[in-house]
């Protein structure tokens, strides 16, 4: 497979999706256009890890042996394929190169 991709993000996009995904309106809406993406990424927000996995389209192009229904599963087999990250307050740029085999973590994490 070894596919380069490249996903761009843009805050007004994710702030959308936030907004949409937790219904927020008024005050809530306004608090969280002042969270930057340093921060969100750097504190490993989840629901940052979930516009980005469902943005690159990645779970998607796993075989069927790499599916299973945690999000913090493929999260791990998808940092293996990060090549490059660039993240800025407005902005993040993620290079990744898909792969046909991942490596699985112990067992007992997962299975």
């Amino acid at each position: 497979m070894s596919e380069m991709r490249e996903l761009v993000i843009n805050k007004d996009d994710y702030l959308k999706f936030l907004a949409d995904r937790l219904r927020l309106k008024g005050t809530c809406q306004r608090e969280i256009e002042n969270v930057s993406f340093p921060f969100l990424f750097a504190s490993g927000s989840e629901m940052l890890r979930t516009y980005i996995l469902g943005e690159s389209e990645f779970t998607s192009t796993l075989p069927d042996r790499y599916r299973l229904p945690d999000r913090g599963f493929i999260w791990f087999l998808f940092s293996q394929s990060v090549k490059e990250i660039q993240v800025m307050p407005e902005r993040m740029t993620i290079k990744y190169e898909l792969k046909d085999e991942y490596r699985k973590p112990f067992k007992q994490f997962y299975l």
